[in-house]
């Protein structure tokens, strides 16, 4: 994940799965799963930024449940506290 602290003071999040990693249904669920984890957090951000979120696991490899482990490492490494049942509310999607 690539980062900025935000310019304007709100959240953006932009998800990139690169087309070699798989094809367009691959990338498309890869989005799906991230971007309700990481727009259910932004509540408990308290700097805002701007990320750029970027998938690099082949398709042969990455399941939804990777996705949200690696996502909550992200979580973790940018000190954001998860709010309780918020990847909960998230997996449902």
């Amino acid at each position: 994940m690539r980062w900025i602290e935000s310019p304007d003071g709100s959240c953006r999040f932009c998800f990139l799965a690169k087309k070699r990693n798989g094809n367009a249904v691959y990338r498309n669920k890869c989005r799906r799963v991230l971007r309700p984890l990481f727009f259910g957090m932004v509540p408990a951000i308290e700097k805002p930024v701007w990320a750029m979120v970027i998938v690099n696991d082949p398709s042969t490899v990455m399941t939804p449940e990777r996705l949200r482990e690696s996502a909550l490492k992200i979580f973790r490494k940018m000190e954001w506290k998860v709010p309780e049942g918020g990847l909960e509310n998230a997996r449902e999607g």
